[in-house]
């Protein structure tokens, strides 16, 4: 069964941080470039413009988990059986979702930037190096940029 490979992977922890290297701290709020057209963010404020590049703020959460030791059946499972993970995200304001996919097994931890703020929810499932995945992760919640 396919969902059925690995215990539950670990509890989730989130953080928010303040910073992050790819983004500049302008009048103390942390920005980061913004493609999109328009001159609103998607958090209704307006386009900074600094030196000709156009910033909206965003926001960060720094994902972690527990890395599975064991098969749904309960035998061992070896790290090196471990290909990656893909870590599902969705907000409340208008139920978008995504994936943000991890490949290493040895990896746990993942980013989450967003330029809208909001309450957001992650889960996690681990995928073994034959592409099976284990059932997801408990449900973690954070609100960012409220």
């Amino acid at each position: 069964m396919r969902n059925s490979l690995f215990n539950r992977v670990g509890a989730i922890s989130l953080l928010l941080i303040a910073f992050q290297a790819n983004a500049v701290t302008i009048n103390g709020a942390n920005y980061k470039q913004f493609t999109s057209g328009g001159s609103k963010c998607p958090n209704g404020e307006s386009v900074l413009v600094y030196n000709g590049v156009k910033y909206c703020k965003s926001y960060v959460a720094n994902l972690s988990w527990t890395i599975p030791s064991t098969r749904a059946d309960g035998t061992v499972l070896k790290a090196t059986d471990l290909a990656g993970y893909e870590v599902y995200w969705t907000r409340s304001i208008d139920s978008a979702k995504g994936t943000i996919k991890v490949g290493s097994g040895a990896t746990a931890m993942a980013a989450f930037e967003a330029y809208t703020p909001d309450t957001y929810y992650f889960a996690v499932s681990a995928i073994d190096t034959k592409g099976l995945k284990s059932s997801l992760s408990v449900v973690a919640q954070t609100t960012l940029g409220k």
